[in-house]
């Protein structure tokens, strides 16, 4: 059996189209692209999702720097009342892309830990620059939406008062 992935928001870019100089690159997501995204991320809606990207090559051969910025309105639901949370995400990104070990897993790479990119591999000669504004719109959402009227919970839980029969129950347990 094959499986075919689908991509909802895609937007390929060689790495032959990079160039000496680098190459840059403003996309937005269509209506029919914005509405899968919303059911693949279950999301209420995606109004808006654009993004813009800078390519250049890295100091090392076959490496590629990606500085960009993704931003969108989507509107998620509530986590306590399930109503609707207008939200407007901005995020930039800073993206190391590395070729793939492939079946090599012996091979060694440095990571150096005062680098705040974000490292990932690719393994063809190629990045879906859609698929990457994707992955970042739902990186930068808010994992509890609340709606400005949905109830607030405690930072902490309060204390638990012992209860006098628990306790009685307690020193009846079999030592």
């Amino acid at each position: 059996m094959q499986v075919v992935l689908s991509v909802e928001f895609s937007r390929l870019v060689t790495f032959d189209e990079i160039g000496v100089n680098g190459a840059t690159y403003h996309i937005e997501a269509k209506e029919e692209e914005r509405r899968l995204l919303a059911e693949r991320f279950q999301l209420v809606a995606i109004h808006s999702l654009k993004a813009h990207f800078a390519l250049s090559h890295a100091a090392e051969p076959g490496d590629y720097v990606i500085e960009g910025e993704v931003e969108g309105d989507v509107v998620q639901s509530c986590v306590s009342t399930l109503k609707d949370v207008p939200a407007h995400v901005q995020a930039g990104f800073h993206i190391l892309l590395r070729p793939s070990q492939g079946e090599n897993k012996e091979e060694e790479f440095i990571i150096d830990l005062e680098d705040e990119r974000d490292i990932e591999y690719y393994m063809e000669e190629s990045i879906d620059l859609g698929e990457t504004a994707a992955q970042y719109l739902y990186l930068n959402l808010d994992p509890f939406p609340h709606a400005p009227d949905a109830p607030q919970f405690p930072e902490e839980p309060a204390k638990v008062e012992r209860n006098p029969l628990a306790e009685a129950l307690k020193g009846l347990k079999k030592k």
